[in-house]
């Protein structure tokens, strides 16, 4: 038996041996689950010192059940699952993992935008269909000519832009907790929300989900946008709400999309979205390389040993037990 418990309530890797080898550290036994109702998660998680979580939502009724945890460690940078109040209240530390696949996610952000201007996974479909020309795939045009905008001003964000900026007319960005001047000396042009989503060409989406930010894109947003607007998600499936999405994607409100992220995960086989010719559709793939997913599935498990051992942890998200 060993000093701590701490528990895993689900996860997607092949292995947890990063987490087995790192939790040595403290003789703390690790169980691993797969469970994400809230029932079954008090149940194996109920008198656990420390809990690592990726999907499953850690409510206020799930943190009122923890009699002794002292921390609650996401796999992700987005911590939007987690009731942080509850757990600030109860003094149990959450934490995310702040500073990775920053170089994967913008480099997917910037692959989804190559298709949707080039349609080159779609010419080769089509080529293997028989269709050869470039009739099938209009109306398309090139990138040199068009703006760019840009939705968040962290750091995948900042990176889509250095990637971008060779390729395109001009960058305009929007983030209200960033002063426009940071943005002008990035190179790129600040804008209102309401003044990038009306001129933009395209528009990727870089921005944290929370409750400002939930549904930023719906109906009353794709009406005033260009017709021809391509947008990109790579950040959180709940920025955009998804039927509005379909019903301006189906009365040509905007011109296409391309998906990393959706509402429901995986995508159900009767989702509209995946019948839809101007729709790109990628299974949240876009943070993913070797390296980024050592450094997702060791952070956390780190910060659990900080935790344990009586320290801060690194990534804080609930500042105020920053004592």
């Amino acid at each position: 038996m060993g000093t701590y418990k701490v528990v895993i309530t689900d996860r997607e890797y092949e292995t947890i041996d990063h987490e087995r080898r790192i939790l040595k550290e403290i003789d703390a036994d690790l169980y691993d689950y797969q469970v994400k109702d809230a029932e079954d998660i008090i149940r194996v998680a109920k008198d656990c010192d420390a809990m690592i979580v990726q999907y499953a939502k850690i409510t206020k009724e799930v943190i009122g059940q923890l009699d002794k945890c002292k921390i609650i460690a996401r796999y992700a940078t987005g911590y939007d699952g987690i009731d942080i109040k509850a757990a600030t209240d109860r003094g149990i530390f959450v934490t995310n993992v702040n500073d990775y696949c920053s170089q994967e996610v913008s480099t997917h952000a910037l692959a989804l935008l190559l298709e949707l201007v080039q349609k080159t996974g779609r010419f080769d479909r089509w080529t293997r269909e028989g269709k050869w020309g470039y009739q099938c795939g209009l109306p398309f045009s090139g990138l040199k000519e068009q703006i760019v905008g840009v939705i968040g001003f962290g750091k995948i964000a900042q990176a889509y832009i250095e990637k971008v900026k060779p390729l395109c007319k001009e960058i305009w960005a929007y983030d209200k907790f960033v002063p426009p001047e940071v943005m002008v000396n990035s190179g790129v042009r600040p804008k209102s929300f309401e003044e990038l989503i009306c001129g933009a060409d395209y528009i990727s989406l870089h921005a944290p989900l929370t409750d400002d930010t939930y549904h930023m894109f719906n109906k009353d947003t794709f009406k005033i946008m260009k017709p021809t607007a391509g947008l990109i998600n790579v950040a959180r499936g709940g920025l955009i709400c998804e039927d509005h999405l379909i019903n301006a994607l189906r009365q040509k409100e905007i011109g296409c999309a391309a998906l990393d992220v959706l509402e429901t995960e995986p995508i159900a086989s009767d989702n509209p979205l995946l019948d839809m010719e101007n729709v790109v559709l990628t299974p949240h793939i876009g943070w993913y390389s070797k390296k980024s997913q050592e450094i997702l599935q060791s952070t956390p498990a780190k910060e659990v040993v900080r935790a344990l051992r009586g320290q801060i942890p690194r990534n804080l998200v609930n500042k105020a037990l920053d004592r």
